[in-house]
C-alpha cells in the first residue's frame, strides 16, 4: 500500500457538502425530526428502526416505494407519515433531476450505502430501539463532538442488541456526517483506517464504536482539512489503486465487469452455483476478504483442496453462465477462471499456504449484502458448532489406548472456557500441563466432576438414595447415638444443584454473599420471643450455647450433653458470606442474615457465649417457610444446613421488603460431568428418569423444560440444568456401542477416537534405536492394527497412547515394557486361547527358522504325544504349545521382523 500517495490524494480532496452529494442526509434529519415531534417512544419497536435505517440505504431492493412502506409500518402519527412521504417524493425528484453528485450507474438513487437491507425483527429489543431513537433525537441539535460522543456512548455499549457498528454508523453518519465515520466490513489493506495506520479496537463491535470515533477524529483533524467522513468511505472503494501491483491480475489488466448486484444475482441463483459451493468465498470474507485456502481450512475445518476446488468451480460456473472475459494471465483448466472472483499473490515468508486470494471489491460487497440478509446463516451455524459449541451429551469412544481420558481434559477446558476445541487441542500439543492445571482448578472449584461406572454402580450413588447415619447431635441426646435413615443426594444430582444455583448480580450481592453461600437454620435460645433473640437482632450477631464444653472444640471431644453436629457447623463449617435464617417456630422464620465474622467466644455473656457476627438484611416479620422448605417443618436441632437455594432466599427477601434485588435464575457458567467407562455400568438402572431429563430440549432453561418428582425426594421437582455438559468415555473393546441402551444412545452424540500413529510422529515417539538399528514404531503399530482389524474388528485395535512414553525414553527397554505389560495382555484378551492368531498379528508366523525362533514373542514348539504318554491317547490335541518368550522383547530384530520394511 502506497500510503504517501493515498495521504496526498486525501489532503487534496475538497470538502463534501452532504446535501449536494446525496439525499439520504436530508432524509435522516427529517425522520429524526418526526420522531422528536412524536416525543413518546413507548410504542416504538423494530419497525421504527427499520424505517430510520432505510433512509440511509440505497439499493435496488430499497427503492422509493420500499422506503415509504417502512415509514408507514412504524409508529409515527399519520400526519408525520404523510409528511415523510412528501419529503421522500421531493428528494426522489431531486435525484431524478441529477441534483446530487452521487449517481449509481447513471440512474437516480437515494442512499449511499449498497449494503443489503434486513429487518431488525428478532434481532433487537424494544428497549434498545427506544434508547437508540432517543439518542438520535438528543444529538440531532448538538454541535460539540465530545458532547455528542458522550451521549451516544451511554447507548452504544456491548449490551446493545440488534445492530453492529456497520449499521449504526451509516445511520449516525447520515445524521451527523462530520461527527460519525462509516465503519465498513473490510480489514487489512482494504480498510481505509488500517491503510492510514489508525489502530481501531474491535472494528465491527458497537461497544467500541464511539472509542474508535474519537481515534478517527483525532487523525482526521491532524491530517486533513475536510470534515465529512464520506470522503474516507469513498476512498475505501478505490484502495486497490494504491497497491504496488503485487496482486495479479492487476485491475488495469483485467476486470470481469460485474457489479456487486450482478455478482449477488449470480451467487444467489442455485441454477448457477449451489450454496454449498460458496463456503470458500464466505469464509475468506469472514477472514477479512483475503486468505489462503490453508488459512480457511485451519480456521473452519475441512481441507485446503476442498476450498480450492469450490472456489474454482464457482468461478467456472459464473463463466459458463455469462461467458465473461477471462484474464490474459491465467492458464489452462481451472487456472483460467479464478480471476473472475479474486486477485492473488504468492504467500510471503511466514504466511500459511502457497497462494493468497483476495476477493474483488464488488464481489466482497455482494457477499456482505448476502450475509446481512442471512443467506450464509447455515455456514455460521456449522462453524459455530464445529469451533465453539459442544453437544450437551457426548461420548468419546474407541479402542483401548486412544487417549479418551486424556481428551476429556481438553474437551472439559474448552467447554468451560467457551473456546473452540481446536484452540485447546493446539495448546495441549505444546503445553498439556497448562491445560491440565486449569482442568484441576475447575475441578477443585466444583465446575468439573468425575466418576467411573462399574457393574455395581447404581441409581443411589448417581441420583439419590437412602443411607443409614448415626444420630448423636441432638440437644437432649445422652451421647449413645442411634441409627436413622436419611436422604442422600447422589453425585450427579449434587452436581446439578451446584450448576443450577442462581447467580446474583452486582445489586443483589451488595449484602456480601460468598460465591456459593450455604443456607443455615439457626435457633436463638429456642422458639418465640426471648432475650437472646432480641439481643442478637440489636447487636448484629447470632449466639449458641453448650458453654460447659469450653471455648475450644476439638475432634476428640466427648459430647455428653449432645450438640456435636451443631457445634461443628457453627465453629467449623459456617463461612463468611453464608446465609442464616432465624427460626421463630417450627413453621416460620423471623429474620434473614449474612454471616460477616468467624467464630468467637465471648465470656461477658452469662450463657450462649459462642458468637458469630451477622448482618441482618431483613427482620421483624413472621413468615411461614414450610412450603419453601419442601413441605418440612424446622426440626429441633439448633443449627443445620437447609436444602433451599440462594434464589429462594432472595425471592423471599424481595417479597418481604419490596426490594428490587435481581438474580439470574439461569447460571451462565458451564459445568462438565465426566463419566469414565460409561458403558461398563447398567445404564438404564443408573440414569433412571435422567433418560428424559438429559435431552437438550428438556433441560432447565430450555423451551421444553421438564422436571420430575424423584422417588425419594418427591417434595421437590428435579431437572437437569442446561449448563451441565455430560462427557462420557467408552472402551469399544469392552462393549460395543450397539449393545448400549437404545434410549440413551440416541440422546448422546458420539465422537470416535481411533488409533492415530501421526500422534507418535508429532511428539517424536515414533523411532526406537538399538544396536545401530532404527525401528519405525508408528508404522509397526499401523501394521499390527491392520492385522487385528482383519482377524477380529476395528474396535479391538491397539491405541497409540500405549506408546507415547517413548517420547521421553525411546529405548528398547521401554518398548519391551509396553509390549509385556500392555500389548501382549490385550492380545491375550482379544484372542483368548488362540495364540496362533496372536502370532499372526505379531508376525511370529514368519519367524519359523531356527535362527529366527529367538525373535518370536509367542514361541511355538511342536508337541509329540508319543513322548508325553505311554500310549497315544484318543483325544483331540493341539500339535503345538505356546509360551511368551520374554527375551524377544529386548531384541530390536523381534520388532523389525513383524513385517517387511520395518
Amino acid at each position: 500500500m502506497n500510503k504517501e500517495r493515498l495521504l496526498a490524494d486525501l489532503k487534496a480532496t475538497p470538502e463534501l457538502n452532504p446535501d449536494e452529494y446525496d439525499g439520504s442526509y436530508e432524509l435522516m434529519r427529517e425522520i429524526v425530526a418526526s420522531y422528536k415531534r412524536l416525543g413518546d417512544f413507548s410504542q416504538c419497536n423494530y419497525l421504527d428502526l427499520n424505517a430510520i435505517y432505510s433512509m440511509a440505504i440505497g439499493t435496488w431492493k430499497l427503492n422509493l416505494q420500499k422506503k415509504k412502506e417502512y415509514v408507514m409500518k412504524g409508529h409515527l402519527p399519520i400526519n408525520e407519515k404523510s409528511r415523510m412521504e412528501r419529503v421522500l417524493d421531493r428528494v426522489w425528484d431531486s435525484a431524478c433531476k441529477k441534483k446530487y453528485q452521487h449517481i449509481y450507474k447513471d440512474k437516480p438513487t437515494i442512499g449511499m450505502f449498497g449494503t443489503g437491507f434486513y429487518s431488525f425483527q428478532n434481532s433487537t429489543t424494544d428497549y434498545c430501539v427506544r434508547e437508540f431513537i432517543q439518542m438520535l433525537v438528543d444529538i440531532a441539535d448538538m454541535q460539540d463532538d465530545d458532547v455528542i460522543f458522550n451521549r451516544a456512548a451511554r447507548v452504544l455499549t456491548d449490551d446493545f442488541r440488534g445492530m453492529g457498528a456497520a449499521a449504526a454508523s451509516v445511520v449516525l453518519h447520515c445524521l451527523k456526517p462530520n461527527t460519525f465515520p462509516i465503519i465498513n466490513r473490510y480489514s487489512g489493506e482494504r480498510d481505509i483506517f488500517s491503510a492510514l495506520g489508525i489502530e481501531l479496537k474491535r472494528t465491527l463491535s458497537i461497544g467500541t464504536y464511539i472509542e474508535n470515533c474519537r481515534r478517527i477524529k483525532k487523525y482526521r483533524d491532524s491530517n486533513f482539512s475536510f470534515k465529512n467522513y464520506r470522503i474516507l468511505d469513498r476512498f475505501s472503494n478505490s484502495l486497490d489503486n494504491y497497491t504496488d501491483d503485487e496482486y495479479v491480475p492487476t485491475l488495469k489488466e483485467y476486470d470481469p465487469g460485474f457489479t456487486s448486484e450482478q455478482y449477488k444475482e449470480l451467487l444467489t441463483d442455485e441454477t448457477v452455483v449451489k450454496k454449498s459451493n460458496l463456503d470458500t468465498l464466505y469464509y475468506i470474507y469472514k477472514l477479512g476478504g483475503e486468505a489462503s485456502c490453508t488459512n480457511v481450512a485451519t480456521k473452519y475445518g475441512n481441507t485446503a483442496q476442498h476450498y480450492n476446488a469450490n472456489a474454482t468451480y464457482t468461478a467456472k460456473r459464473i463463466y459458463e453462465t455469462t461467458r465473461c472475459a477471462l484474464s490474459p494471465r491465467t492458464g489452462e483448466d481451472g487456472d483460467r477462471y479464478w480471476a473472475i472472483l479474486f486477485q492473488g499473490r504468492y504467500a510471503r515468508p511466514g504466511e500459511s499456504g502457497t497462494f493468497i486470494w483476495r476477493i474483488r471489491i464488488p464481489l466482497l460487497e455482494a457477499i456482505a449484502s448476502m450475509d446481512e440478509e442471512g443467506y450464509f446463516k447455515e455456514f455460521d451455524m456449522t462453524t459455530e458448532t464445529a469451533n465453539t459449541e459442544f453437544e450437551l451429551n457426548t461420548i468419546l469412544y474407541g479402542p483401548p489406548g486412544t487417549g479418551k481420558t486424556y481428551t476429556t481434559v481438553i474437551y472439559a477446558v474448552a467447554i468451560i472456557e467457551k473456546k473452540p476445541l481446536k484452540d485447546i487441542k493446539d495448546e495441549a500439543k505444546n503445553n498439556y500441563d497448562e491445560v491440565k492445571r486449569r482442568f484441576d482448578e475447575y475441578k477443585a472449584a466444583g465446575r468439573i466432576a468425575f466418576t467411573t461406572f462399574h457393574q455395581s454402580y447404581g441409581y443411589e450413588e448417581f441420583i439419590e438414595g437412602i443411607r443409614p447415619v448415626m444420630v448423636e447431635d441432638q440437644e437432649n441426646s445422652d451421647g449413645s447415638g442411634d441409627v436413622k435413615y436419611e436422604l442422600h443426594d447422589g453425585l450427579f444430582k449434587e452436581f446439578c444443584a451446584i450448576a443450577g444455583r442462581p447467580t446474583i448480580d452486582e445489586h443483589g450481592n451488595r449484602f456480601g454473599f460468598n460465591a456459593n453461600p450455604a443456607i443455615w437454620k439457626v435457633s436463638l435460645e429456642g422458639t418465640g420471643d426471648n432475650d437472646t433473640r432480641r439481643e442478637c437482632f440489636e447487636n448484629e450477631h447470632i449466639r449458641i450455647g453448650w458453654d460447659s464444653y469450653g471455648p475450644t472444640i476439638t475432634d476428640d471431644m466427648e459430647y455428653p450433653q449432645g450438640g456435636k453436629a451443631a457445634l461443628n457447623a457453627f465453629v467449623g463449617k459456617m463461612r463468611v458470606g453464608d446465609i442464616v435464617l432465624s427460626c421463630y417456630s417450627s413453621t416460620s422464620i423471623d429474620a434473614i442474615g449474612v454471616i460477616t465474622g468467624d467464630y468467637q467466644w465471648n465470656d461477658s455473656y452469662g450463657k450462649y457465649k459462642r458468637v458469630r457476627n451477622v448482618k441482618w438484611i431483613a427482620k421483624g416479620f413472621k413468615e411461614d417457610i414450610v412450603e419453601l422448605n419442601g413441605g418440612k417443618t424446622l426440626t429441633l436441632s439448633t443449627i443445620y444446613r437447609m436444602n433451599i437455594s440462594v434464589g429462594d432466599v432472595l425471592n423471599l427477601f424481595s417479597k418481604l421488603t419490596n426490594d428490587d434485588t435481581k438474580i439470574r435464575h439461569i447460571n451462565e457458567d458451564r459445568y462438565v460431568f465426566i463419566i469414565d467407562e460409561i458403558n461398563r455400568g447398567n445404564i438404564s438402572k443408573i440414569f433412571g428418569e435422567l433418560i428424559t431429563l438429559i435431552e437438550p430440549t428438556k433441560r432447565i432453561g430450555a423451551k421444553e423444560e421438564t422436571t420430575v418428582k424423584l422417588p425419594y425426594s418427591s417434595d421437590k421437582p428435579f431437572g437437569v440444568p442446561k449448563n451441565v455438559y455430560i462427557l462420557g468415555t467408552m472402551n469399544t473393546a469392552d462393549r460395543s456401542i450397539a449393545l448400549m441402551d437404545t434410549a440413551l444412545r440416541r440422546r448422546f452424540s458420539f465422537v470416535e477416537m481411533m488409533p492415530d500413529t501421526t500422534v507418535l510422529k508429532r511428539i517424536d515417539a515414533d523411532i526406537v534405536e538399538s544396536n545401530g538399528q532404527l525401528l519405525d514404531v508408528a508404522e509397526m503399530l499401523s501394521i499390527i492394527n491392520k492385522r487385528i482389524e482383519f482377524l477380529y474388528d476395528r474396535e479391538h485395535t491397539i491405541g497409540h497412547a500405549f506408546f507415547t512414553g517413548l517420547k521421553d525414553d525411546p529405548s528398547i527397554e521401554r518398548l519391551a515394557a509396553i509390549f509385556e505389560k500392555s500389548v501382549i495382555p490385550l492380545l491375550q484378551e482379544y484372542f483368548y486361547e488362540d495364540y496362533g492368531k496372536i502370532q499372526l498379528v505379531l508376525g511370529d508366523d514368519g519367524k519359523q527358522t531356527e535362527e529366527k525362533k529367538q525373535y518370536q514373542f509367542i514361541r511355538d514348539t511342536e508337541v509329540k504325544p508319543a513322548e508325553l504318554f505311554n500310549t497315544i491317547p484318543d483325544v483331540e490335541s493341539q500339535s503345538k504349545k505356546y509360551e511368551i518368550q520374554k527375551s524377544a522383547f529386548r531384541k530390536i530384530e523381534s520388532y523389525k521382523l513383524i513385517s517387511k520394511g520395518l
